[in-house]
């Protein structure tokens, strides 16, 4: 998959959304998007689009953590069927010493 450049956006329907910066345009649809109630909006003070860049970032280091993760498991697996391989292919010990 080719790699995305990716921001964090404020809209103007006051949606925050984190989108392909080639998308500016609304060449696509965003990745997420995060709209407050107007309770909400009371709640934070106003503070939405700081709170929403926050969550996105937040969502974002999770998603790269469990990627990591993921990988870091794939290796192992592919280091132990490796491992296994090799050892099936050792001759049997001889079991008939002098």
């Amino acid at each position: 998959m080719p790699e995305a450049v990716l921001e964090i956006v404020e809209l103007e329907s006051g949606e925050i959304v984190l989108r392909r910066t080639d998308s500016s345009a609304g060449s696509s649809e965003p990745f997420v998007a995060i709209k407050f109630s107007q309770e909400a909006k009371e709640l934070v003070n106003g503070n939405t689009a700081h709170l929403g860049r926050l969550m996105i970032s937040m969502g974002l280091q999770m998603v790269a953590k469990m990627h990591k993760e993921a990988m870091e498991a794939a290796m192992k697996e592919a280091e132990a069927a490796e491992k296994a391989a090799e050892e099936e292919d050792m001759p049997p010990p001889n079991s008939r010493l002098h």
